[in-house]
């Protein structure tokens, strides 16, 4: 696996604090994980804000769960 660039890094930390403010104590399987920071990193390709990307984020585990 590729170390991942700072931005990378950031990107990833954003994406786990939309994830943790917008959908605690939901449980989602392990292996869909990478489909969530995938979603998020789409969303954030898009230029949303934190809390949009935190709505995004939630639209998109309601799908998987």
């Amino acid at each position: 696996m590729a170390k991942q660039s700072k931005a990378e890094k950031l990107i990833d930390k954003r994406i786990e604090t939309a994830y943790r403010a917008t959908c605690s104590g939901v449980s989602i399987n392990i292996m869909d994980i990478g489909k969530v920071f995938a979603e998020g990193r789409k969303l954030i390709a898009t230029g949303v804000d934190d809390a949009t990307l935190g709505t995004g984020l939630r639209a998109f585990v309601d799908t998987i769960v």
